[in-house]
Parts: structure tokens; sequence; C-alpha cells
């Protein structure tokens, strides 16, 4: 597995501790999923993962006194710097982490510790049971295919990949987009029949203000047709 991580398509990796954790909390008081990442090499932890407050882009440093917790995760748990929050871990203990900083991530939630952090939270001696990976490829196309090939070493038992937390910040960034062209779509035809309606009511009114066109008779048809088709005109200039 380490020899895999070495050269080819990898640019650098990483080993880390990885754990799938829990909390019952939100609105719905629901069990909630917390992914657990500690380091023991937290001076170049952030060539991976970007650690950094939301206002002011204050970079979030960890140390061995608690974890760094994500913002998603601190509005859920309603917790601040220097709170003491309540997890539970894959085996089902429940542990209690200092919140040392909170970092701006919008998607999941997600908790960084160094393994002194970790050993002085679990008790136990950190070690590593991944590896964080970056491609020289970041092509999406890329970042599947190698993937593939990674899941089928020994000892591989799942493949996180960034690119679809991407694809879903993407999806939520371009939802309201969507929206709003919708409905300047709706607000122009709504803008054209109105306007289409009063054309037809201004070409009435002219006909009963004209009493020569009675007279003129097959003249007042092609009358009528000419103003409709200036009002036309102008309706569609309006909507311009």
């Amino acid at each position: 597995m380490a020899k895999a991580m070495k050269g080819g398509a990898v640019s650098e990796s990483a080993p880390i501790y990885y754990e799938e954790m829990s909390k019952v909390a939100g609105k719905e008081n629901d069990k909630q999923s917390i992914t657990l990442i500690a380091t023991d090499d937290a001076y170049n932890f952030g060539d991976y993962i970007t650690l950094r407050s939301r206002t002011g882009h204050k970079p979030q440093v960890l140390t061995d006194r608690g974890a760094i917790i994500s913002e998603r995760m601190a509005e859920m748990m309603d917790a601040k710097v220097g709170d003491t929050i309540t997890v539970t871990d894959s085996s089902g203990t429940e542990r209690k982490v200092r919140v040392d900083g909170i970092t701006e991530m919008h998607i999941g939630h997600f908790m960084f510790m160094t393994s002194g952090g970790y050993k002085h939270v679990f008790g136990e001696q950190y070690q590593s049971n991944a590896y964080m990976v970056r491609l020289k490829n970041h092509e999406t196309s890329n970042v599947e295919s190698r993937s593939a090939k990674l899941i089928k070493l020994d000892g591989a038992k799942g493949i996180v990949q960034n690119t679809t937390s991407k694809k879903q910040v993407a999806t939520i960034v371009d939802l309201p987009d969507q929206i709003m062209e919708v409905l300047i779509l709706v607000a122009e035809l709504l803008a054209v029949v109105i306007l289409y309606n009063l054309m037809n009511l201004n070409v009435s009114e002219r006909i009963r203000e004209l009493p020569t066109i009675k007279v003129l008779d097959g003249l007042g048809v092609l009358v009528y047709r000419r103003l409709k088709t200036v009002d036309m005109l102008g309706t569609l200039k309006s909507v311009e």
C-alpha cells in the first residue's frame, strides 16, 4: 500500500488516522455522521486540507489541546471555541473533545486532530490507517480512474473523493441560477400576454373612435391590421 502512494500518478501523500464517528443532534435530533481525521504531521497538513475561519480567513492551527471542527458541525452542536463536545466513536464509546478551532466547511461534519490530541482524547497510541493523496492530474475522469485502481490494492477498504463534494457544491450553487432563469422566462411570457391584451384593447378603442372606418369598409380592415402590426412591434420592443 505504501509503495502505491509514491511516484507515478501520485504527486504526494501523507498517512492519517481516519474514523467515522457520530452524534445525535440537529433539528430532527437524528444521528449525524462525523468524519475524524488525525495526523502526526500538523505542519504539512495544510497541503491537503485548508483550515481557516470563514470570517477573515484566519488560519486554524492544529494543537494537542483539542480538535478543529467544521463550521457546519459547530452549528449543529451549537459549539464555540473553548467548549467541550461529546461524540460517539465507531465502538459506541462517548468521547469528550475540546473545540480548539472552527474551520470554514459547508458540506459534511469534520473533526481534525493531531496525533497528540488523539492520544489525549482516546487514551490510545496514535496509528495511521489511511492516506491522504494528491494526484498530479486533478481532472475528475483521472481521479475516478485512479480511485478504481487504488481500491483494488490489498488492504484498501474504501476511497473518499473530494470530487463528490465539489459536485454537491456546484449543484447547490447552480440551483438558484436555474430557478432565476425560469422566473425570468415566466415573467417575460406574462409581459407578452399582458401587452398583447392591452394592444387589443387599444385597437378596439381606436376602431370605436374612428367612425370613418365603417365607411371605408375593406380599407378599415387594412388600417386595423396595420395598427395591430405596429402595436405588436411595440410589444416586442418593450419586452426587449
